[in-house]
């Protein structure tokens, strides 16, 4: 049960954080451009605000490059669509150059804002703002262009917090057709808002006159002009595009002046241009940024850069950006133009408009941009498709409320009975909110869905994962059954994959540890195979795995892999990779050695890994460590710290299995109190069906009754009910307990003047530590330190009593 952060499933085009090229002014509006380019040096929020045609993007992008050098500018544009989680990833991306002294990885900063937990948040965000306020920059300015086409509420709730506690050397600037949803009278009441709507950005008369000067026009046409346009600075550059053009420019702008100024954007600008511009100009507008190599292959147009060079030349409405990519010139055209191009593109070509989108689909890089293509030509199935093939690994990159926002795209009729995404809100209800109820219905409702479509393999990788939820709901009868459908099955290796992590989860619920290594070398395979980041964390070793008989070698194995895939990124793979790898050391009785790699998983974690399976281990691996150390304070805080911070899952089985761990730290630390105060609380948290049935509470629970009457001082009660515990076999050997039962019985025995029957309860440990290492039998604590400094005489071979010396050594 994991949940986590992978390299970015849906990245983004990286012109979106291009600020665009300045052009010569058409005409100087230099009281205007002094009044933005103060409030940018002043004022905490700076608020373009009016409806397409007013320049704001130009006016922004002048102001911001005339602040002076060594002023940082943060970029974003914004697209349909686009949610908090995208927004910051683009955010993070623009503050990059500017080096900021990051307190942890910038994803972990993306994941905790954008996780719904409310402390994480404000810890993250404070982390942003500190990084903002710590940054080598005398003055800093965001900006957020085109933010009327973003609805997500998480994002202007992100924004009204960052404003909250901004640093005074930076400026949050807005462009928007449409006002924010954001606290906006209470900047204006503290005098940290500077606004500029229609009003302000309009053309004057004077500088409409200065703007048509020389085109021809008297001073009344001038007037009617201006009158018709409100002073609408796109309606004066259309205007005046028409004017300077060929003869009759005035009689032809009459002629217009009783049409929508849409229409004349379609016939007064685009119908003048060369016939091959023109169809060239419709056939890229489906594309959100123009780039020549894109332009070629959407038209197929050998001349696609020639013709971009020629619209850049012509300035129309269009704004020039510098290719990331280095692939020279691109273009992003004014949303007036380019709506006005798909409009009639639509209207007069549907069918060309429709094939030309589909070829945007080939090329587009940016998932979202291809989910809203899809979407918008009502091709509800692929985008369903490429929800279920890219959302999973959005989903262990960032959570799950990024995922959710997306499906809101869909119609609101399609969303309950679309199988692919019930199937993906079965993986954001077990990643990483373990909400195992909710998983369990939506993946039965995905496969229910594909089953009357006839998708079988995409049923059976539903069925599989709706097996692993049933396991960890507890539900083994109904799990077990859905498990024998699947075995009988022909699945493929993703489906494999899951019914296999199904199967782990059921033989350790089951105590049939046994069955663990052989599933888990199978897995390995698969995961080797599949190479998908998303199933590397989505099946990463469950905490009850370390331990297990026979499993420190493919363990060993699993965390070299991990690391291989998580590289140097500070992800959960690589945190989890290093617990592991701590966990092994310590089983093969390396403990320095799993002393250090557990500190370098916490370093790692604080880097950029603080989520619930990276938490969940640490606090687990802090507690057996603390044991092997002897201090049985720490180890007890930590087996309860992580019983306190998990217990909210609401999960019956799991309200049990934590106390459970307690106890058996409790037992290993010989804290008699602790002890019996956790087994009272399992009695009274059992769920009513047990998975395995009531067989398998003996071999959970047994062996700490065991330890419970040794520290009572009942030794016989002790001895009892340790060799009825070691009866039920490998059923114990959870955490090493097998080991260090034995151990304890060895001294159990060895103190009631038994030693030969204590060295033949011994001899089954040595052959297991041949193969796993010492493992549960550094957690024997006195029982150990008694049974290394004995005489043993001819009971025990030399090289067993040698072993017994060398694990105490280990623990010292």
């Amino acid at each position: 049960m994991c949940g986590g952060i992978l390299p970015p499933a849906v990245s983004f085009a990286r012109t979106k954080i291009q600020a665009p090229r300045l052009r010569a002014a058409l005409v100087d509006r230099g009281p205007l451009q002094a009044r933005l380019l103060q409030a940018l040096q002043q004022q905490r929020l700076v608020l373009l605000c009016a409806p397409a045609g007013f320049g704001k993007t130009a006016l922004l992008a002048q102001a911001a490059a005339a602040r002076g050098p060594g002023q940082a500018l943060a970029w974003i544009s914004a697209d349909s669509g686009d949610d908090l989680h995208h927004l910051l990833e683009c955010l993070l991306a623009a503050l990059e150059p500017f080096d900021p002294p990051w307190r942890s990885a910038p994803e972990s900063i993306l994941r905790g804002i954008v996780q719904p937990d409310p402390a994480l948040r404000r810890a993250k965000l404070a982390e942003l703002l500190n990084a903002l306020e710590l940054c080598e920059t005398a003055q800093g300015l965001i900006v957020f262009d085109d933010l009327h086409r973003v609805s997500d509420p998480a994002f202007f709730a992100f924004l009204d917090e960052l404003l909250e506690r901004l640093s005074p050397k930076w400026t949050l600037a807005l462009a928007t057709r449409t006002e924010p949803p954001l606290a906006l009278a209470r900047r204006r009441a503290a005098g940290e808002l500077a606004e500029f709507r229609q009003p302000q950005l309009q053309f004057s008369e004077p500088e409409a006159r200065a703007l048509l000067a020389g085109t021809g026009l008297d001073e009344a046409a001038v007037a009617r002009l201006f009158e018709r346009t409100q002073g609408w600075p796109a309606g004066l550059r259309m205007a005046l595009g028409v004017l300077q053009g060929e003869q009759g420019g005035a009689e032809r702008l009459q002629r217009a002046s009783e049409r929508s100024w849409f229409d004349f954007l379609l016939t007064e600008v685009l119908e003048q241009l060369p016939a091959p511009l023109a169809d060239f100009l419709q056939a890229v507008s489906v594309l959100p940024e123009l780039q020549p190599a894109r332009c070629a292959a959407l038209t197929g147009d050998a001349l696609a850069a020639e013709r971009l060079a020629e619209i850049e030349r012509l300035g129309l409405f269009v704004d020039a950006l510098d290719d990331p990519a280095g692939g020279g010139l691109s273009l992003r055209l004014h949303d007036l133009f380019r709506e006005a191009l798909q409009q009639r593109l639509r209207q007069a070509q549907p069918e060309r408009w429709r094939l030309l989108c589909q070829r945007m689909l080939q090329t587009e890089p940016d998932p979202l941009r291809r989910l809203q293509q899809h979407l918008e030509l009502g091709e509800l199935g692929a985008a369903a498709t490429l929800a279920a093939e890219q959302l999973p690994a959005l989903i262990v990159s960032a959570g799950a409320t990024p995922a959710l926002h997306l499906m809101q795209q869909f119609p609101p009729a399609e969303r309950e009975h679309l199988p692919e995404l019930a199937f993906v809100r079965g993986l954001a209800a077990w990643t990483p909110a373990w909400d195992f109820e909710r998983m369990h219905r939506e993946m039965e409702r995905a496969a229910l869905g594909y089953a009357r479509r006839g998708a079988e393999a995409e049923r059976l990788l539903a069925c599989a994962y709706d097996a692993i939820a049933l396991m960890a709901l507890g539900r083994y009868g109904a799990g077990e059954a859905l498990l024998k459908q699947l075995q009988q099955a022909e699945l493929a290796p993703a489906a494999q994959l899951m019914r296999l992590t199904a199967e782990v989860w059921a033989a350790i619920d089951t105590c049939r540890y046994e069955a663990v290594a052989p599933h888990a070398q199978r897995m390995l395979a698969l995961l080797v195979q599949l190479d998908r980041p998303e199933l590397w964390y989505q099946t990463t070793p469950p905490l009850r795995m370390p331990g297990l008989p026979g499993m420190t070698d493919t363990l060993e194995r699993h965390a070299d892999q991990l690391l291989r895939v998580a590289g140097e990124q500070p992800i959960p793979l690589r945190t989890i990779a290093l617990q592991i790898q701590a966990w092994c050391a310590l089983w093969r009785g390396r403990t320095l050695e799993a002393e250090q790699r557990a500190l370098q998983a916490r370093e790692d974690a604080h880097w950029g890994s603080q989520l619930g399976a990276v938490r969940s281990y640490q606090l687990c691996l802090d507690a057996l460590l603390a044991l092997v150390r002897g201090d049985a304070a720490a180890a007890l805080q930590a087996a309860t710290e992580r019983q306190r911070e998990f217990n909210h899952l609401g999960n019956p089985w799991y309200a049990y299995l934590l106390p459970l761990f307690r106890a058996r730290v409790a037992a290993s630390a010989e804290q008699g109190p602790a002890l019996r105060e956790a087994l009272a609380e399992l009695a009274a948290c059992r769920p009513l069906q047990l998975p395995g049935g009531t067989a398998t509470l003996a071999a959970r629970e047994l062996p700490l009754q065991a330890q419970l009457a040794w520290l009572e001082g009942r030794a016989q009660a002790a001895v009892q009910a340790w060799q009825d515990a070691l009866a039920l076999g490998p059923a114990i050997d959870l955490y090493g307990l097998a080991g260090e039962t034995r151990l304890r019985l060895a001294w159990a025995l060895c103190s009631l003047g038994q030693q030969e029957p204590a060295a033949r309860t011994l001899q089954p440990l040595f052959e297991a530590a041949r193969r796993d290492g010492p493992g549960g039998a550094l957690l024997a604590g006195t029982a150990l330190a008694g049974l290394a400094g004995l005489d043993w005489g001819p009971a025990l071979a030399d090289a067993d009593a040698a072993a017994l010396r060398a694990w105490q050594q280990a623990v010292l």
